[in-house]
């Protein structure tokens, strides 16, 4: 089976720039385990039901997978305290 394709918006890939080496590195192992199996990240709930989250150390990757187009998109990726009240506020000032 093919993997699907990461979809990486230019605010995450900013952020995934600017981290630390090693941290970079394993930000991009996960995010090549989650193009190879997008089910792998847990599913959230409340105001960000539909999308899934993957555990990097004090990390999170959230991302939403399109298994019609084979494509998993990035919607965030930063520290477990506060990437989810920032993707909540981001989703809300686009609607």
């Amino acid at each position: 089976m093919t993997p699907f394709r990461p979809d990486i918006p230019p605010h995450v890939a900013d952020v995934i720039r600017s981290l630390h080496p090693d941290l970079k590195r394993l930000i991009k192992s996960a995010i090549r385990a989650i193009a190879g199996n997008p089910e792998c990240g847990e599913p959230l709930k409340r105001e960000l039901d539909g999308l899934r989250k993957y555990r990097v150390r004090r990390f999170r990757i959230v991302y939403a997978v399109d298994h019609k187009r084979r494509v998993i998109r990035l919607m965030a990726v930063g520290y477990r305290q506060s990437v989810y009240e920032e993707l909540t506020e981001r989703l809300r000032r686009k609607t």
